[in-house]
């Protein structure tokens, strides 16, 4: 089977105080996860605009782009994304690793 053409469905979820909101997209195999992000992110963006609670973001590290963090601090959202490991990154917190790197548990 082809799997550059296969489909793969990425979800990005909003978390906002008690209640949570998902939009997922159903893209091809080999498009980037975070590819449409904002069709995704601004109509939750929208629909929690007026409400007054707090609103946060949580993502993985293929929603690690500058443009996203500007819109959500735009939108006044707390975030979590998370960061692509990297050399400089694995060793800046190597000594807060717990366990050696690539151990599995």
């Amino acid at each position: 089977m082809d799997t550059s053409t296969a489909p793969a469905t990425t979800c990005s979820s909003c978390s906002i105080s008690s209640e949570c909101s998902k939009r997922s997209a159903l893209r091809n195999g080999n498009v980037h996860s975070a590819d449409g992000w904002k069709e995704v992110l601004d109509p939750v963006i929208a629909r929690y605009a007026t409400r007054d609670i707090l609103r946060f973001f949580r993502a993985d590290a293929a929603y690690a782009m500058p443009t996203i963090y500007a819109r959500l601090e735009e939108a006044d959202y707390f975030y979590t994304i998370r960061l692509p490991s990297n050399t400089v990154l694995r060793e800046k917190v190597a000594h807060r690793m717990s366990r050696p790197v690539g151990r599995l548990r």
